[in-house]
């Protein structure tokens, strides 16, 4: 097949984020001829983009910021509060737009297949276009996690959660609508869109198990960790969380705990709550998170919003670390028929607090965790697999 491949971030590992939809197109272009259009919105590593270009026919980016920027842009990045995040929607914009117009005229001009298309952000670019039989990769409920998150925030904040709630569920809406061959992330977020009895494909990240393999069978006792990319809203609450409300019921029950927060982009608010208590450690941006996910003994997760599947706790299952997390996060890693990971469960600060000392204080509860959960990761996280189920959507909407 000719594949057009429509993604709203350029994803590689080398830049960290997200990379679900690199590892997918990695796979299907090793049997369809594929053509990428996409957006730059933070500085593509040469490495990253000559991979991308040797293994796809073309690959086409679209810059929402940099040297390009617009008028516009440079007189909102003047205002004060609301300057940068409105000159970045008006670069979205712009963006969306000249890639709603490459679009057409690459479908007008080559012969396609099928458009594979991920990105609430970018959906302005297909809407209301049907020259292509298309699969949308839903991914994650993004109004679930606004919803969530709307609970715990000021009033201010709410509202305008509120108005951003809106105008994403109308997105939702339509990209269900546009196909038959929709695909989640799980089963969590299928439910929330399309409810229980949904029959609408479950296609979950995958996972590079050679790759999150421990190296070495050393946790330093009392050790716990909790990664991701600091400034990313629910990573920062649950961050905030942990060393505001939950460290301090773990010292009562655990002296010398000490919590390592590794991630880049920690933001000024968490360096600040850290500094002040010299048994957190922020990393900021560190080459290899695997160096320290092996320092730790349990790895703790208080997400109190969110949607989709955390990459964060699939990678600590591959590494065999013992997991404390929410409710709402544990959900995103269900399969199948109700499959549940091995993980434990705990949703308030003392409970939390509890279940982590427990694990902490119980050197064979946390082994048979550890083996249960690098087994689960390796059983249920295929990429090969899951770029498989994206590929009988293709060809089912081809012949559709």
């Amino acid at each position: 097949m000719k594949i057009l491949y429509i993604t709203p971030t350029f994803q590689h590992p080398a830049l960290r984020g997200s990379y679900r939809h690199y590892y997918i197109l990695r796979e299907l272009a090793k049997r369809h001829a594929i053509t990428l259009l996409t957006l730059e919105r933070a500085p593509i590593k040469e490495v990253a983009l000559s991979e991308m270009q040797a293994i796809t026919e073309q690959v086409i980016i679209f810059k929402t910021n940099g040297s390009t920027a617009s008028a516009g842009q440079a007189i909102a990045k003047r205002l004060p509060l609301v300057g940068r995040p409105l000159a970045q929607q008006i670069g979205l914009r712009r963006s969306v737009e000249q890639m709603r117009q490459t679009l057409r005229r690459l479908a007008r001009d080559a012969q396609f297949d099928v458009l594979l298309f991920h990105g609430k952000d970018c959906y302005r670019a297909v809407e209301d276009w049907h020259d292509l039989p298309m699969v949308v990769d839903f991914c994650d409920a993004t109004s679930f996690r606004i919803r969530t998150k709307m609970q715990h925030v000021n009033p201010v904040m709410a509202a305008a959660l509120g108005l951003r709630y809106l105008q994403v569920r109308r997105v939702e809406r339509k990209m269900v609508q546009a196909t038959r061959q929709v695909a989640f992330i799980s089963q969590r977020d299928r439910d929330v869109i399309l409810g229980p009895n949904s029959d609408a494909a479950v296609i979950p990240n995958g996972l590079d198990i050679d790759y999150w393999t421990r190296r070495s069978r050393a946790p330093q006792p009392n050790t716990v960790i909790f990664t991701g990319v600091m400034d990313y809203s629910p990573n920062e609450d649950a961050a905030l969380r942990l060393v505001d409300n939950i460290l301090p019921h773990l010292r009562l029950l655990v002296p010398d705990v000490r919590l390592i927060l590794a991630g880049r982009s920690p933001t000024p608010a968490l360096v600040q709550r850290a500094q002040a208590h010299p048994d957190v450690t922020v990393t900021g941006f560190v080459e290899d998170l695997r160096d320290y996910l092996e320092q730790a003994a349990v790895f703790v997760a208080p997400l109190r919003f969110g949607a989709g599947m955390q990459n964060k706790l699939q990678e600590a299952l591959a590494m065999e670390i013992p997991i404390v997390t929410t409710s709402i996060a544990a959900q995103g890693l269900r399969v199948g028929d109700g499959v549940e990971a091995p993980v434990c469960v705990a949703d308030e600060d003392e409970g939390f607090a509890r279940r982590v000392a427990d694990l902490l204080q119980r050197p064979e509860e946390q082994a048979r965790l550890a083996a249960q959960g690098r087994a689960f990761a390796a059983q249920h996280f295929s990429w090969t697999r899951s770029a498989a189920q994206f590929e009988q959507m293709c060809l089912a909407a081809v012949g559709a």
